[in-house]
């Protein structure tokens, strides 16, 4: 487990997450999400059976940046 804190998020619709990644694929709506941003690595957590169900790297989509500088 990476030293940073990670970000939790609680699944509410896994149908949305399993389209995203493969990562996702057996989570559960109530599964809680870990995210340890600077490692690139996440971790599915289910409460309910106490038990972890999928952890791994993961990819983020960040917006592309644009530039601003005006034409010549």
């Amino acid at each position: 487990v990476p030293a940073e804190e990670p970000v939790l998020f609680t699944v509410n619709d896994a149908n949305l997450l399993k389209g995203q990644q493969a990562f996702f694929k057996d989570a559960e709506n109530g599964d809680v999400l870990l995210v340890y941003q600077t490692s690139s690595k996440a971790l599915i957590y289910r409460p309910s059976t106490n038990k972890i169900i999928n952890a791994g790297p993961v990819s983020f989509q960040q917006p592309q940046a644009t530039s601003t500088a005006p034409k010549k």
